[in-house]
């Protein structure tokens, strides 16, 4: 993928950009980077789409603005000041894990600007529980808001990486896997990056937000694994309240990349529903 920087009204974007249509904005998770969205940019922009893919802020040292949050609100107006530098009135919004949570934050501040999200490995946050389970199988949370999160994260070459992955992931292995690893330990190996991508952690609040009291009532493809973190029924329940046309899909045996996992299953249904979001999206 080739990367250009794209200035912004109070920030700066590093993307790569394929194709040309209507726009599509592919935003990357945690620990990962844009590349992991190779196979679906060249994908949508096979079908008629120009496809931008971010480094989330402070996963690249020329995104870091010094001073800004990373809690959810800032980062839904990431997005949108993002769509305002490519000069996109509105958009496709693919995200996976904390671009599946900005996607939603940005569906929710500027619904008229996102005409469909596709949220990947994140449920909304209004139906998740705080159920014992659901607090220990988002541990890592906890481990990074402490203070000690970056040490325990560089430690061993970024050990904690490749735990987090097969956690995440159980049934996802080969070279794909581990160069997407690499790419994560590379991209946040300086101080700087590192602080970057666990202060989206650290701001995150852990009480209400009125920013997620509701899903959006934007279209939605919701994609989980039936290995992921989250239980597949809540993939479902969150496409149940968005607008149509909306639906689930639930990927056996993939965890929390699923359009990595089975890339085959993914992209053509992915872009399946963005061609029928296009009869919506017009009306």
């Amino acid at each position: 993928m080739d990367f250009h920087t794209i200035p912004g009204e109070d920030q700066t974007f590093v993307c790569s950009q394929e194709g040309e249509g209507p726009d599509a904005v592919l935003v990357h998770g945690f620990p990962d980077t844009p590349h992991s969205f190779a196979s679906l940019q060249a994908a949508l922009a096979g079908d008629g789409w120009r496809v931008t893919v971010p480094w989330l802020r402070g996963y690249h040292p020329n995104t870091i603005v010094p001073g800004r949050r990373y809690d959810p609100e800032t980062l839904g107006r990431d997005v949108l000041g993002l769509l305002d530098a490519t000069g996109a009135q509105r958009t496709l919004l693919v995200g996976h894990d904390w671009g599946a949570l900005s996607a939603y934050a940005a569906a929710a501040l500027a619904p008229e600007r996102v005409a469909g999200i596709v949220s990947i490995g994140v449920p909304h946050p209004s139906v998740l529980s705080r159920t014992p389970a659901a607090l220990w199988a988002v541990r890592h949370f906890f481990l990074l808001k402490a203070p000690w999160a970056a040490a325990a994260c560089r430690r061993a070459n970024f050990a904690y990486f490749d735990r987090l992955y097969r956690r995440w992931a159980p049934n996802w292995s080969g070279p794909e896997r581990a160069e997407s690893v690499d790419r994560a330990k590379h991209a946040l190996s300086s101080p700087h990056t590192l602080r970057g991508a666990i202060s989206y952690y650290r701001d995150l609040p852990l009480g209400r937000l009125a920013l997620f009291d509701r899903p959006p009532q934007t279209p939605g493809l919701i994609i989980g694994g039936t290995h992921d973190v989250a239980p597949a029924e809540l993939y479902e329940r969150t496409a149940a309240l968005l607008a149509p046309p909306s639906r689930a899909l639930i990927v056996e045996r993939a965890g929390h990349w699923p359009h990595r996992e089975a890339e085959a299953v993914v992209v053509p249904e992915l872009l399946a529903w963005a061609r029928e979001l296009g009869v919506y999206a017009d009306r």
